[in-house]
């Protein structure tokens, strides 16, 4: 291959790279996000579970019941949008590896062929000198 259309090559992989790599950035947020909310849930949870075993107001209105209910509504929803931007994320994440490993392989091929040019130049400019 000339090594113009190689440079070409590696300019498109190069850029297809980069898209794939602007969208894995929103799944990771998303993921990023509902971790950080699963977190902020477990911290909550330890702190009124405290709090509930000194309160007896709070068992004897069923407040403790209500509260364990909404947790574990609200934890299972959390944990399923998780599960879901982590398969998006495995997804998205195959496919910037596939794109990556394009755009390697091109450069690779590019340089290869830059490497090939110079050294046919080094060894003609050898062979004029020489005889």
């Amino acid at each position: 291959m000339k090594q113009k259309m190689l440079d070409q090559m590696a300019a498109v992989t190069a850029a297809q790279y980069l898209r794939e790599h602007a969208r894995i950035k929103p799944v990771l947020d998303e993921e990023a996000r509902l971790r950080g909310q699963l977190n902020k849930l477990k911290a909550q949870v330890q702190e009124t579970r405290a709090q509930a075993e000194d309160s007896h107001a709070m068992k004897a209105l069923g407040a403790d019941l209500l509260w364990e209910g909404w947790h574990t509504r609200t934890r299972r929803q959390l944990n399923t949008e998780l599960a879901q931007a982590t398969a998006k994320k495995l997804v998205a994440m195959d496919k910037l590896r596939k794109s990556f490993g394009r755009k390697t392989a091109i450069q690779d091929m590019a340089k290869a062929e830059r490497d090939r040019t110079k050294a046919a130049r080094i060894k003609a400019l050898q062979e004029r000198l020489l005889y």
